[in-house]
């Protein structure tokens, strides 16, 4: 039958059991059972058995036998039937009833159990095997009954040992009964340890059945679990703990005992020893569950199940999808039996022990018992069972449907009645389990929390002045312990306060945190003690900075910030298996039903940051918009018609009265009653909407009625009755005759309704009288009898009434602006009725409950989405900032109580960090101003405890959060600089008033002030007292700046206060510490940080009476600490540093601006020891500000200062320095301009020092900066102050010129024109022939050459002379090297505005005018000086500049000849006389190289001389007689002094006449005297380059002269105009003819011309007809000269006139004389 070894195994269990059997069954009654055990023995024990192939103990079903006939067994390797021969003594022994023989019985099935004899499935609706196990059980189990406390122990070690069994399964049935009977023994037992030990063996065995089907696997590794955890409170049962270890023992005994078994290889020992360890890691977190502390009930139990693994997302997705069939399959049917469709046996287990524990939480004792907690037990085992199942539920009970249809089916219902119990506990375990729904079951139970969560939390958090302290001590425990996973808090937010029709949870919690914080309001009446009034502030406190704590850490795992306070827990968040998912299982899951698809698109749906913005605001709107219709309905409809929140057409409106939550049913009915037109169509649609179809007429007018109460007025009662009528006529066409009859019959039916049910009716309406009052409204008939009648009993019976929604109590509480939506009815559905406890029983109740659950799913999306958008946070702060300011503001002000000011000031830290990481500015700076202000440093006299403490909050906030406080910075600093004024008078040190705020004229004076008043100071005691004393006079945060004081009187006392504050302060500790982190600011933060410092500093400095450097010298400090950021960063920090510098710099308070300066320049040699490469701008930028102020400042120290500390950095740095020239040169210049003589010989010392020493240095880089130099040195050489300094100037710029033509400078710009290398580059400059390819650096050169230009006009002759010398050496002695376009350059913009200036200067229009008189002779002479030296000078060498470089230069001698004609044009004779005396030269020189065109050029520019210098004599024409006369009766009254006479207008018009008269004539002489130097001019130019002229060129100057000639003729024979002329004689000094010598010298120039070109016969000459010309010439002279010999025979008065007439000659004779005079003038 059974090998040996099977034998001797069960030998050694079985047969002293069956001893002790037989010993005891000695009765006769019970000697049936010893006959049989005794058979069994033999049957063991004799050894002549036929031997059985053996199988494995361990193996889960027995192996076939070979013969078919035997069926395996349940016992080792025997077969069925010799199982049950073995077994039915045990089984009859355990149902003896008798507790001797029970108990050997009941120890001999744990041994088998325990040592895995027994195998298979114990299931009574199984098969033979199965059936047979589960009798054995179901035997063990009823032995409870028995009552003996040995056997109970025994029960319970048996059935914990078969639920733990491995080989052993026990399902379905069985396994409930296995539950039930420890659950009964628990309740029933009278030993406190057996009870302790049902309990434990109980809870185990639900860890296993979760643990396996979670698993899905029936050999998952088990541990034992923590007894010490469920212990009921330790001074009621166990004082020495000695049953928690006993219990502890017997659990992890059984446990170990089958852990052995089935894993053989684990020696017993070691697992002990593991248990042990794990036992004492949670043995101090003792936590009971049936205690009345509460606190505790909210830690979890059984600890180790929430492993780690537990909650990895990669298990919670495996899980799912392997699951997806499963899931699927069976959803048809959701009955009571839905355990028949549960195909997976663990899984059905599972749910049947749920379901189970559901029920049996739900049993209510009966009504006497409800307060004794005894008859309570049950129920709150049950409860504490959940809990612990629902704080470990793994992956599958969390997504499974089946499960989540589990909780909503039986556990919700449970909840319902139970959070509504008088009694604490169960109150207590009711918060417990719902807070384990919210934070691991959210996913599946949206519209369950959304219900639960006000009527639970809310309610209880709402009522302030009349709470049950220790509910609400519940409440506010959970909510903190709410705040430990920061994903709870904002998946609420988002899916509640977000949703349009679900309440505001979020809101409506930290409202009535806020109230509970604030206390009950004065005045009203409360239960509450003072004491519990204090603890319950404190709490609503904690959980306000958790709620903030929360979002903050949500923010930083989100955002990825590193926190102090959250870092580790961010390193679990990273190290979670996929990165696309947030790192956290709980609830998060989607519902495989929804088909909402994977995950992620579920969320992406509303992480959308502008669908949440969406959703958010448009709910705002909808409740305004809804809480405005409860005030005025139809102001109510239009705003959310304009806010698109409704549709305007009736249909819509219709569809938002019947479906929106929050409207006031009593103002639906008034709005659907009026007569308007809108509100009629409205009701007509809402009536419309209803389809009474197959509905009695009764349930119709109940079913249109739930939505809205009927009005008052008997008018919109009728409209809207009638309506009813004719759609109820026209769903049910065969109920009435015509829709009159219903019209009517509605009437009666609501009068009915309310006579039956309106107390105040004392004669109730009979049903007779009901039908007697409806006779003959059918058309005249009668409606059947037993119709009418079912309807009035139906009425009678059940009133018909509007959908309850509680509105009175909403009303109570519209002080709240959350109430308006959703759900603030369920709020009070449990407390509907007040004072009555026995509402748990109400069916009604939890109808209604069921009621509002089914419609809050219908209505709102179901979608449960995790949040994972950062912007969520940013609807949280808008909804809580304000209660949380408040909150934390008034006690902080308040209290003085230590932890109060502690949890303020972690509020305070919290909001700063969650707003200012968000960028919410007004938020973060409302949280910032408000700590600062609690620091009372504006104060210092009243400083306390809790204000230094707020300062360290502040200090701490800089630490942490310096990277997002960006404006509020400046409030942080304002603290500390405040702050170190404080220390710093605490500790005696004199105030930097002291130094700053003596007026000092020059800096020795600041230095010698200095020196006295240290020594003074030293002495600390009077000194610190009276600065302490200035301290004190401060005004509020705002009023006073950093610096200034308010003068107010001090009283002792105060000032005793002051000085013990002062040594508070040391404990703040090291302030400087934010300086130095400024280095680990990210690169936006550190320019807000230097902004606010620079912003504090200029506060401190401004003050008059007590500035202060302290933030000033924090600038160069971080300076200091952050010289290794990169330059970009630096240019950002530097805009706003060189501004700040500039304003301090250019301050009135002279010890001030020396001191910023010098503190710039400690920061600029810095930036100097850094590298700068080439072409960057840094250096340049930061010494900007040198500039600036030296530009700007009116104090000499401060431009002295400035021109050291420049040359200072330069010489001690001049390797480094780059673009830091540019800077450098621009201080220099603005010194060169500057009125004191020292600033001027400092600066051009340095200046000369530089160039002398440094030059290569200065063009290293960039060519730019040699512009610079050069601009600077013609500052010097304009210097007023000292000649020597021009003149070494001057020769500076030689210098630089040589440099420049030495081509080093230009290496750079070269390889930026050319790609020929630099060395290419050289060579062919080196050859001094043609260059190939010139080098011109235009921009370099043209600075230098204009400047030099410039100084042409520098009124000091040597000057003048030096520079004209330096310009024109330079040009010649480089201009080999320049290209055509740069002498092009050259020429127009240097030379020629030498000149230009000139030409416009001197205009001899004005010469005389009166104008010029008062301007003194100087600068007559001065001008005479210029043109005669340096304007003769300037010409003569620009023209010798153009011969020496005609090669390259000749296409510009047109330009050239401009120049030389605009100076012969000028009517000024000197200026005209050079012109022509440098035409000659320039002819002289440079003839022999024109060529025919250049010649061209040169003729025509000649002709174009003579052109505009005709003298021009018409103006005497013009004139009138008068002013002669007039003149002539001046004179004789000027020569009899009449000086009184006053001159009228006339006299006055005469002057001006007069005036211009002589500048005519002037003018007339001027021109024939150049005109004579022209013709001169011409000749001389002829004759030097006759053989060369062609004969068209000859022509044109012929031309030109002949022109001069017949103009003079003209004028010298003009007959009006002589006499004129000669009345004017004394004025013009002029001969008679006027112009007879040019007349004459010009004539006989053209026939020269002429008979030369006849002699020299030049090629193309036949062409030109020159004969022609001469005969015409010749024509013309005979013809004037008949015409003057005829005129002198004419009789002529006046004889004087002819005596100046020539007599007349032949012309032979005249041309020989002419060219005779031409001779000799030349």
């Amino acid at each position: 039958m059974a090998s040996p070894e099977a034998d001797s195994r069960l030998t050694q269990v079985l047969v002293p059991a069956l001893d002790k059997i037989i010993k005891n069954a000695s009765w006769r009654k019970h000697s049936k059972l010893g006959a049989e055990c005794k058979s069994v023995i033999e049957h063991i024990t004799s050894p002549n058995k036929n031997p059985t192939p053996t199988s494995p103990p361990a193996s889960p079903s027995g192996q076939s036998d070979p013969d078919a006939s035997s069926h395996p067994g349940v016992l080792l390797d025997l077969s069925l039937s010799d199982s049950d021969i073995i077994l039915s003594p045990l089984i009859n022994a355990l149902s003896a009833n008798y507790v001797k023989v029970s108990e050997p019985a009941l120890d001999a099935v744990q041994k088998l159990i325990a040592h895995g004899y027994l195998h298979g499935e114990a299931d009574p609706s199984g098969g033979p095997e199965a059936k047979l196990l589960s009798r054995l059980i179901d035997s063990a189990c009823k032995c409870h009954d028995l009552g003996d406390e040995n056997v109970e122990l025994l029960v319970i070690k048996a059935l914990l040992s078969a639920v733990t069994s491995v080989s052993l399964r026990i399902h379905g049935d069985c396994l409930l009964q296995v539950v039930r009977t420890c659950y009964d023994i628990y309740l029933n037992s009278k030993n406190v340890v057996n009870q302790t030990t049902a309990k434990a063996s109980l809870v185990q065995m639900l860890v296993i059945v979760f643990r396996r089907m979670e698993a899905d696997s029936s050999t998952v590794p088990l541990q034992p679990i923590v007894v010490a955890e469920l212990m009921e409170p330790v001074e009621k049962a166990d004082v020495d703990g000695s049953m928690t270890v006993f219990v502890q023992g017997f659990i992890t005994k059984i446990m170990q005992d089958i852990d052995g078994v089935f894993s053989p290889s684990t020696p017993s020992g070691g697992v002990g020893s593991g248990v042990g360890a794990h036992d004492g890691a949670f043995e101090t977190k003792t936590s009971t569950v049936e205690g009345t502390n509460p606190a505790d009930l909210l830690d979890s139990t059984d600890k180790d199940m929430l492993d780690a693994k537990y909650w990895e997302i990669s298990m919670y997705k495996t899980a799912l999808e392997g699951r997806k069939g499963e899931l699927a399959d069976g959803e048809g049917e959701r009955e009571d039996d839905m355990d028949v469709q549960i195909g997976n046996k663990l899984r059905r287990d599972a749910f049947l022990v749920f379901r189970a524990l559901c029920k049996l939480s739900m049993k209510t004792p009966p009504k006497d018992a409800a307060a004794d907690p005894q008859a309570m037990k049950g129920k709150i085992v049950a409860l504490e069972l959940l809990k612990i199942l629902l704080e470990n539920a793994g992956a599958v009970f969390r997504t499974s449907e089946r499960f989540l249809d589990a909780i909503k089916q039986y556990l919700c219902l449970s909840l319902l009645k139970n959070s509504a119990s008088s009694l604490m506990i169960v109150f207590q375990l009711s918060c417990s389990i719902f807070i384990s729904l919210v934070s691991r079951f959210r996913g599946g139970l949206k519209a369950e929390i959304g219900v639960f969560f006000p009527m639970i939390v809310l309610r209880v958090l709402e009522n302030v002045a009349q709470p049950n302290f220790q509910q609400k001590m519940t409440v506010l425990r959970f909510l903190e312990k709410l705040c430990d996973d920061s994903q709870i808090l904002i998946d609420i937010f988002l899916n509640y306060d977000c949703d349009v029709n679900a309440s505001n949870i979020f809101e409506r919690m930290v409202n009535g945190l806020l109230k509970t914080a604030q206390g009950v309001p004065p005045g009203v009446a409360s239960t509450l003690q003072p004491p519990q009034d204090g603890i319950m502030k404190l709490q609503a406190m904690k959980c306000l900075v958790a709620i903030l704590k929360c979002m903050g850490d949500w923010m930083n795992k989100q955002l990825r910030i590193p926190d102090s306070h959250s870092a580790k827990k961010l390193d679990a968040a990273d190290n979670s298996s996929d990165p696309g998912s947030p790192p956290y299982s709980n609830g998060n899951g989607d519902e495989p039903t929804e088909g909402s698809g994977t995950h992620s698109e579920a969320s992406s749906e509303v992480s959308d940051v502008s669908t949440l913005e969406q959703r958010r605001a448009y709910k705002l709107e909808l409740q305004e918009g809804i809480s405005l219709f409860n005030r005025k309905p139809k102001k109510g409809i239009e705003f959310l018609i304009n806010a698109n929140k409704v549709g305007n057409s009736a249909e819509e409106i219709a569809a938002f009265l019947k479906n929106a939550s929050g409207l006031n049913k009593t103002l639906i009915g008034d709005y659907l009653g009026e007569r308007e037109d809108l509100s009629l169509k409205v009701m007509h649609a809402y009536v419309d909407s209803f389809d009474f179809q197959g509905m009695e007429f009764d349930e119709a007018i109940r079913v249109f009625l739930q939505g809205f109460r009927l009005p008052g007025e008997a008018q919109k009662i009728d409209r809207i009755m009638e309506k009813f009528a004719e759609r109820y006529c026209k769903c049910n066409p065969k109920a009435f005759t015509s829709a009159d009859t219903a019209y009517v019959l509605a009437y009666s039916v609501i009068m009915l309704n309310t006579d039956a049910h309106n107390p105040m009716v004392k004669n109730k309406m009979s049903a007779e009288d009901f039908i007697r009052n409806n006779r003959g409204i059918d058309d005249g008939k009668d409606l059947p009898d037993e119709y009418l009648r079912s309807l009035f009993e139906r009425i009678s019976r059940n009133e018909i009434k509007m959908k309850e929604d509680n509105l009175s109590i909403q009303q109570k509480q519209s002080v709240n602006s959350n109430r308006v939506l959703g759900l603030d009815s369920i709020l009070n559905i449990v407390i509907r009725k007040r004072g009555e406890d026995s509402m748990e029983t109400s069916d009604d109740l939890m109808r209604h409950m069921q009621e509002q659950f089914k419609e809050k799913a219908r209505k709102s999306e179901s979608i449960y989405y995790p949040a994972t958008d950062v912007v969520i946070l940013r609807f949280m702060i808008e909804a809580c900032w304000a209660p949380m300011l408040a909150a934390f503001s008034v006690p902080l002000d308040q209290s003085d109580d230590e932890v109060v000011i502690a949890l303020c000031l972690e509020g305070f830290r919290s909001a700063i960090h969650v707003t200012a990481a968000m960028s919410m500015k007004t938020h973060r700076d409302a949280f910032v101003t408000s700590l600062a202000k609690f620091t009372s440093l504006h104060s210092p006299a009243d400083i306390k405890q809790k204000n230094i403490d707020a300062i360290k909050a502040i200090v701490t906030i800089a630490d942490e959060d310096g990277n997002y406080l960006q404006e509020a910075w400046e409030h942080i600093l304002t603290c500390v600089s405040r702050f170190e004024h404080l220390h710093l008078l605490g500790e005696g040190a004199p105030p930097d008033a002291t130094f700053f705020a003596i007026p000092q004229n020059e800096l020795d004076k600041s230095k010698q002030a200095r020196s006295n008043i240290l020594p003074v100071l030293r002495k600390k005691g009077p000194g610190k007292i009276q600065n302490a004393a200035s301290a004190v006079r401060r005004g509020s945060y705002d009023s006073a700046g950093v610096g200034g004081n308010t003068a107010a009187g001090i009283t002792s006392e105060q000032m005793n206060n002051l000085v013990s504050n002062l040594n508070m302060l040391e404990q703040v500790g090291e302030v400087n510490r934010i300086f130095i982190r400024s280095q680990k600011l990210n690169s936006e933060a550190i320019v807000d940080f230097v902004k606010a410092l620079c912003k504090v500093s200029m506060d401190e400095l401004r003050s008059t009476s007590d500035p202060r450097v302290f933030s000033l010298t924090k600038i160069v400090e971080i300076a200091h600490y952050n010289m290794n950021r990169i330059r970009l960063v630096w240019s950002k920090i530097w805009q706003v540093l060189s501004d700040f510098f500039v304003t301090i710099g250019c301050s009135a308070n002279l010890s001030i601006a020396i001191f910023a300066m010098d503190s710039l320049r400690q920061l600029s040699m810095k930036f100097l020891e850094r590298e700068e490469l080439a072409n960057y701008n840094f250096q340049n930028e930061f010494m900007k500000p040198f500039v600036v102020v030296m530009r700007k400042s009116s104090a000499v120290e401060i431009r002295e200062l400035i021109i050291r500390c420049v040359s200072q950095m330069v010489l001690s740095r001049v390797n480094n320095v780059k673009s830091g020239w540019k800077s450098m040169f621009m201080v220099f210049t603005t010194a060169a301009y500057d009125d004191h003589k020292n600033i001027v010989l400092l600066a051009f010392e340095i200046t000369e020092k530089i160039v002398r020493d440094y030059f290569p240095y200065i063009t290293e880089t960039e060519t730019t900066t040699f512009t610079d130099c050069v601009n600077c040195l013609i500052a010097f050489t304009n210097t007023r102050f000292n000649k020597e300094i021009s003149l070494n100037a001057i020769g500076f710029l030689r210098y630089c010129a040589a440099k420049l033509a030495e081509g080093d400078l230009g290496k750079e710009a070269s390889e930026k024109v050319s790609p020929s290398s630099p060395q290419k580059a050289k060579e062919k400059r080196i050859d001094n022939g043609e260059p190939m390819e010139k080098v011109d650096h235009l921009y370099l050169w043209f600075p230098l050459l204009a400047g030099l230009s410039e100084l042409s006009f520098d009124p000091r002759a040597e000057i003048r002379k030096s520079a004209l010398q330096v310009l024109f050496d330079t040009l010649r002695n480089h201009g080999q090297h320049f290209s055509l376009a740069l002498w092009e350059k050259v020429f127009e913009s240097v030379l020629f505005r030498i000149f230009d200036d000139a030409r416009r200067a001197i205009d001899p229009s004005s010469d005389n005018s009166p104008g010029r008189v008062p301007n003194g002779e100087v600068e007559e002479l001065d001008e005479d000086a210029w043109l005669y030296e340096t304007c003769t000078l300037a010409l003569q060498l620009v023209v010798d500049l153009f011969v020496n470089f005609y090669d390259t230069v000749n296409p510009l001698l047109k330009k050239v000849l401009m120049l030389l004609v605009s100076f012969i044009k000028r009517p000024h004779q000197s200026l005209a006389g050079i012109g022509i005396a440098a035409f000659v030269r320039l002819m002289s020189n440079a003839g022999e190289m024109f060529s025919e065109d250049k010649w061209f050029d040169v003729v025509t520019s000649l002709r174009e001389a003579a052109k505009e210098t005709l003298p021009d004599f018409s103006f005497v024409l013009d004139e009138d007689g008068k002013i002669w006369a007039h003149e002539e009766d001046m004179n004789a009254n000027n020569r009899e002094e009449s000086t009184g006479t006053s001159t009228s207008n006339d006299d006055l018009d005469n002057n001006l006449r007069r005036h211009r008269l002589y500048a005519a004539i002037s003018d007339a002489k001027c021109r024939a005297a150049i005109q004579l130097l022209l013709i001169q001019a011409v000749m001389e130019i002829y004759s030097m380059y006759r053989a060369q002229l062609s004969v068209k060129n000859t022509v044109i100057l012929f031309e030109a002269v002949h022109a001069v000639a017949l103009h003079a003729h003209k004028i010298n024979t003009d007959s009006a105009l002589r006499p004129k002329l000669q009345e004017l004689g004394s004025m013009t000094q002029m001969q008679d003819p006027p112009l007879l010598r040019l007349e004459n010298e010009s004539y006989q120039i053209c026939l020269t011309f002429l008979q030369n070109l006849v002699l020299d016969r030049p090629p193309s000459y036949e062409e030109s007809e020159v004969e022609s010309y001469l005969v015409n010439l010749c024509h013309e002279v005979l013809q004037f000269y008949i015409e003057v010999a005829s005129s002198v025979q004419m009789p002529n008065s006046s004889v004087d006139r002819r005596s100046h007439w020539l007599i007349p000659l032949g012309s032979g004779r005249r041309r020989e004389l002419g060219a005779a005079r031409g001779e000799y003038q030349r």
